[in-house]
């Protein structure tokens, strides 16, 4: 008996073979438009209906609309696989963007014109019955295709860069001479439809489809595959250290960890990760081995556990390198059990015993921070005023972590603060009062750190005048890019209160007043011009992280570089076999100036 999922597929080789003639796709879309019939053959069809069995209707695929251009594109005469010559479209053909679908399908094609992969916009492309033996790799500069049809040609193999089309959504091969399907295919986590019935594929694939259908033979091969060669070291990049004249090779030089770890609850969407990649076992090794690698003196880690602080600090890699450590969970954990608390991520500082030593250490949580201090409002009683404090900010639970430490060899102290903030782009009112909370509170620490006294033969006497002169690190993932407000506020020190990025809600002094602090901060990374990426996922790719540094208690003397891009260049995002978090590792070296306040 023929399985349901093998039906679709014989339907779909069925429709495809109807679909051989010239510009099959246009004319169709054309005939619909003008209220007509729709030709029988492969219509433009959304891939759920076909899932489900359905017939061809009068939409075309994945936007529901029948009014959809498809633009048919005739070869000049003799100039074999020059398809790009000569466009026609029924109307405004001054204007590129008013068409996203490309039909070339049924003309005889044998090579494609390397200039259809300029065509960056489309989102639909019928190559369909044509005399193609090979598929080049460059057509994953295509990115936005939701749709290709190469069924009906002479294809040999499929190139390995199909994987990077990370918006497929329909992929039809069907009639093809195609023996196998490259293992990257398995990154296609959107892919819903794909058509292979017509070639010799193995029995394997085969079988896999008609039990499981397209999601379990893209299935089989993310999980399955061989695992991908793991990219060059990433390279360390030495900053000018002017400092280093006149200190000895080692005198007050530390370096510093910062790294969202991705907490195993949050690892359910990351469908082009092979499962095994995901398992928190495979992960927290991974993270483990990079973290001890680095030999930081000091590390902070996001979306961490206490149950992993604890297992870290208990390994010999940790305890030989004299690692101790203050961790913080999120503002939720208050309602859970202890078992419970202890899987609720949040923020730890680790740090070497035998290069900084401890003086104070304090959790900061928002929403106390928001519903308690002055720094919103004047007193409780203002809040009523304020719905806005209680119905966005107060809602988060996120938290920061400080650690007040005292250098060892030179003498200096240091705020060391690892943070982590709302992460939805929707919320950037939040983001900004969170960063904003946090900066409020730490001027309150530093004015409180700044009064402790120091041992009488400390070099250090006399610098600690006020808190803006406590040298400060802010590790953090402020889920913010450079050119964000967020940034803003922290490079440049103010944002006023009737900023768009309030979005019109009321946040007391903030929104009357602005936001301001008193630390002179720059991102290490800035150093550099900051890398290209931090965060890395199909739909999200930017600098979210950083590491903060005063500038004038500090000098920073090297950073950790990016990821290699030629390894990049074959990945859609991560989690994936060699980095165990959506997010990078960044790792800065400092130098504490002599003169730690002017």
């Amino acid at each position: 008996m023929v399985s349901t999922n093998w039906q679709h597929q014989i339907h779909l080789a069925q429709l495809s073979r109807q679909s051989s003639s010239p510009h099959h796709h246009a004319r169709a879309a054309a005939t619909i438009s003008r209220g007509g019939t729709q030709p029988s053959g492969l219509a433009l069809q959304n891939p759920a209906s076909l899932l489900n069995g359905g017939q061809n209707g009068q939409s075309s695929p994945l936007t529901g609309s029948s009014s959809l251009k498809v633009l048919s594109v005739r070869r000049l005469e003799g100039a074999e696989g020059e398809g790009l010559e000569r466009v026609q479209t029924e109307k405004q053909k001054d204007k590129r963007q008013d068409w996203a679908a490309l039909d070339l399908g049924g003309q005889g094609i044998r090579n494609l014109n390397l200039a259809l992969f300029n065509y960056q916009f489309l989102d639909k492309l019928y190559i369909n019955h044509n005399r193609l033996t090979s598929l080049p790799g460059a057509i994953c500069k295509l990115g936005q295709l939701t749709i290709l049809d190469v069924s009906g040609n002479l294809l040999m193999a499929l190139p390995s860069e199909i994987g990077l089309m990370k918006n497929l959504r329909m992929f039809l091969i069907i009639d093809n001479n195609i023996p196998n399907l490259p293992p990257e295919m398995g990154m296609l986590y959107r892919l819903e439809v794909l058509g292979i019935e017509g070639n010799p594929l193995p029995d394997s694939i085969k079988n896999l489809m008609a039990k499981d259908g397209t999601r379990g033979v893209i299935g089989e091969l993310r999980d399955n595959g061989p695992v991908p060669v793991p990219p060059s070291p990433r390279d360390w990049i030495v900053l000018e250290d002017k400092e280093s004249e006149k200190d000895s090779a080692e005198e007050g030089i530390f370096s510093v960890v910062s790294y969202n770890i991705l907490h195993d609850r949050y690892t359910r969407v990351y469908g082009y990760t092979p499962a095994w990649a995901l398992q928190w076992d495979f992960r927290r090794e991974s993270v483990k081995q990079e973290i001890i690698s680095y030999d930081a003196d000091i590390m902070c880690l996001q979306e961490i556990d206490l149950a992993t602080v604890e297992e870290f600090l208990s390994l010999p890699e940790f305890s030989q390198k004299d690692y101790t450590g203050f961790h913080w969970p999120k503002s939720r954990a208050k309602t859970m059990n202890e078992a419970e608390r202890k899987k609720v991520d949040g923020c730890a500082i680790f740090y070497k015993e035998s290069v900084f030593k401890l003086i104070d250490q304090q959790p900061i949580e928002f929403q106390h921070v928001a519903m308690n201090s002055a720094l919103l409002v004047p007193d409780k009683d203002s809040l009523k005023n304020y719905p806005d404090i209680f119905n966005r900010v107060a809602t988060k639970d996120h938290i920061a972590t400080v650690c007040f430490l005292e250098h060892q060899k030179t003498g200096n102290r240091v705020m060391v603060v690892n943070a982590h903030i709302e992460w939805d782009p929707i919320h950037k009112d939040v983001k900004l009062v969170q960063a904003g909370l946090l900066l409020g509170e730490l001027q309150v620490m530093a004015d409180k750190f700044a009064k402790l006294p120091l041992p009488d033969d400390s070099p250090m006497k006399g610098q600690y005048t006020s808190g803006k002169k406590i040298p400060m690190l802010i590790c953090c993932d402020f889920n913010s890019t450079p050119d964000s407000v967020v940034y803003q506020l922290l490079s440049k020190g103010f944002v006023p209160g009737d900023h768009s990025d309030f979005q019109g809600y009321k946040y007391g002094k903030f929104t009357e007043s602005g936001i301001n602090h008193p630390f002179g901060l720059k991102s290490s990374y800035a150093n550099i011009g900051e890398l290209s990426f931090t965060n890395c996922t199909p739909t999200f790719t930017d600098v979210v992280d950083y590491i903060w540094y005063s500038t004038n208690s500090f000098t920073v003397t090297g950073l950790l570089g990016e990821p290699d891009k030629e390894y990049m260049s074959k990945v859609i995002g991560f989690p994936n076999a060699h980095f165990p978090s959506d997010h990078i590792s960044l790792l800065s070296q400092f130098q504490f100036k002599k003169v730690n306040a002017g």
